[in-house]
């Protein structure tokens, strides 16, 4: 009960006092030369980076991270995780320190409150999961931004797991780094889940991540790229058993 308050104030505090920056460095509804947007883009990714302190450690959460070594200097790369709960997120945007990063979700992320409003300013990609248009729409502009050189991140199980398993990736995910001819950096992620939806309340635990070595795809062969997907899915399958008890 405590911690779910700390985690809500957290929350409300960190939305209150950065509504100018939140309206000023959007993305979304401004045309913008590609320098600007990466500026802008860095203000509010360090917004949402302290959110994502602020709630971890209000939840009573610690991170444990292993391969963080593997974590590229700079982009584009995609980044893709397993996706365990709703405190995935904040952990991908505290992972991740070197650059902005935009993320490639599902429609129903622009409700979460606060992450969703950070996620629209940003810029961030959805997805339709019941229209294929749309999602082909989506995986188009992911191209787009990659060959921009904006890095991506996207969970490509689909949708959250909410325990130790991990799911089947979806193929589609892979034409993001395939089509834009980027590397790959495989990640596991583990017990995000206890965080809140194990038990429908805030919990103290340990979340623990596991960062594999980047994939060149520019460097594969055409009969590589078909087999990316079961491919990478095995990596990070093998990530997630290093770091599960």
């Amino acid at each position: 009960m405590i911690r779910g308050m700390r985690v809500l104030w957290s929350i409300g505090f960190h939305y209150v006092i950065n509504i100018f920056k939140r309206q000023k460095y959007r993305v979304d509804n401004k045309e913008l030369d590609l320098a600007t947007k990466r500026e802008y883009r860095f203000h509010i990714y360090r917004a949402m980076q302290d959110l994502s302190r602020r709630m971890v450690k209000a939840a009573g959460a610690t991170i444990e991270i292993k391969g963080k070594e593997n974590l590229p200097a700079n982009g584009p790369v995609v980044y893709m995780a397993t996706h365990k709960g709703l405190f995935d997120s904040p952990v991908m945007a505290i992972l991740i320190e070197n650059e902005p990063v935009i993320f490639i979700g599902k429609e129903e992320t622009k409700k979460m409150p606060v992450f969703g409003k950070w996620f629209e300013a940003m810029g961030c990609i959805y997805l339709a999961r019941d229209d294929m248009k749309q999602s082909l729409q989506a995986i188009l502009k992911g191209i787009d931004e990659l060959k921009n050189g904006q890095s991506i991140v996207i969970f490509p199980e689909g949708t959250r797991m909410k325990g130790k398993e991990m799911g089947n990736f979806k193929a589609g995910s892979f034409k993001l780094a395939t089509k834009a001819n980027v590397p790959i950096v495989p990640i596991a992620i583990q017990n995000t889940y206890k965080v809140l939806e194990e038990k429908k309340k805030i919990q103290k635990t340990t979340i623990y991540v596991n960062v594999g070595k980047p994939i060149d795809v520019p460097s594969l062969s055409a009969e590589e790229k078909k087999k990316l997907p079961k491919h990478v899915e095995d990596i990070v399958r093998e990530l997630l058993a290093e770091i599960t008890d």
